[in-house]
């Protein structure tokens, strides 16, 4: 299992009795995710009898998209003097969109007309550990090829009159969802019949 730990990028050593201090970030990567929460730890060398992390773990909400969270590394020395590590900014983006699944069937699979359990989650194409995310689906509306309408219900179960309905056709089937929990929106698949 991934875990999300994000570095604060300031390291101090000490080399001939000086003391030296540098950092190195790739500015674009220190992003976090809106409902994803992200842990940070930092590093330093030197004689230090305490490092820490303000703060060691957000969750960014929705309203905190477009801006950044301020992180900001501190230590205690061996005197007890309190010493600044420096400061990082993080910007909060929008959570990824989930993927949709039909009894465990992903995108383009063959959809099980048997059983009707619908489920969004994150696949490994995301920075960050896919448990993370969790997920409701609120309601959904399937589209058939070939046929006029939509079959829409509520819940993550497709009812058994539309599994009936399904079970008659072949083709192609889109299935949209409106979701909610870590992020808000809909999301859709097309699935074999």
């Amino acid at each position: 299992m991934k875990k999300t730990i994000l570095m604060l990028g300031v390291v101090f050593c000490s080399f001939a009795g000086n003391a030296q201090s540098y950092g190195i970030e790739t500015p674009d990567m220190n992003v976090i995710y809106e409902g994803i929460p992200a842990t940070f730890n930092v590093g330093a060398c030197g004689d230090y009898k305490k490092v820490s992390v303000s703060p060691s773990t957000v969750t960014a909400s929705s309203a905190q998209v477009g801006t950044c969270v301020v992180v900001i590394g501190s230590a205690i020395d061996k005197s007890g003097k309190s010493v600044s590590l420096g400061m990082q900014k993080f910007l909060v983006k929008s959570a990824p969109r989930p993927e949709l699944f039909w009894n465990g069937v992903g995108d383009g699979g063959r959809g099980m007309k048997s059983a009707g359990s619908l489920s969004c989650r994150y696949g490994d194409n995301v920075p960050f550990d896919p448990s993370l995310g969790k997920f409701t689906i609120e309601s959904y509306s399937i589209t058939i090829s070939g046929i006029k309408g939509s079959l829409d219900g509520s819940g993550s179960t497709i009812s058994s009159a539309h599994l009936n309905v399904l079970k008659e056709v072949t083709g192609k089937a889109s299935i949209s969802v409106k979701y909610s929990g870590t992020a808000e929106g809909k999301v859709n698949a097309m699935f074999e019949l």
